[in-house]
């Protein structure tokens, strides 16, 4: 059965003691990053989809769990998502998704893929931001000999 590669991002850090329990109680290989808010599992699954549930299942009282998110893109070259909603929360997003003609999946993806944009526009008008105050103060080929040193530093 093939494996699949998961990571969990929990809505706080675990401890050792904690992270120990849901191992066991789990009977999963849990990684988890150096600050414990976030894990990495291998589950065995026929897929991508059964491995998720297979991970809900097995944790999700154990451990304050946020979201699965598969760590390798899919041949769509999309990463699976699973987030929980608590029930009056679905039943409304279910209500919107209809409204707007969409399954809820559709629905979850199209504001996912809207806020992702978003972030990146914020993100570019920062940047351009930035740049326009630096410009004022500085040639434009001191600003790139300044880039460029401070990147050849970090390499």
């Amino acid at each position: 059965m093939p494996m699949h590669a998961v990571e969990i991002t929990l809505t706080r850090a675990v401890g050792a003691i904690e992270l120990r329990a849901a191992r066991e109680e789990g009977r999963l290989p849990l990684a988890a990053s150096g600050d414990r808010t976030r894990l990495a599992v291998l589950v065995s699954a026929k897929n991508e989809h059964r491995a998720i549930r297979k991970i809900w299942r097995r944790l999700q009282h154990a451990l304050p769990i946020d979201v699965l998110c598969s760590v390798f893109p899919g041949p769509d070259g999309k990463y699976l998502m699973s987030i929980p909603m608590a029930d009056d929360v679905w039943e409304r997003f279910r209500a919107q998704a209809a409204a707007a003609g969409n399954t809820p999946e559709h629905f979850l993806n199209e504001a996912v893929a809207q806020a992702l944009a978003r972030d990146r526009s914020d993100r570019r008008a920062r940047l351009d931001r930035s740049l326009d105050v630096l410009l004022r103060a500085y040639t434009p080929e001191e600003v790139t000999a300044e880039a460029a040193r401070r990147i050849r530093l970090s390499n």
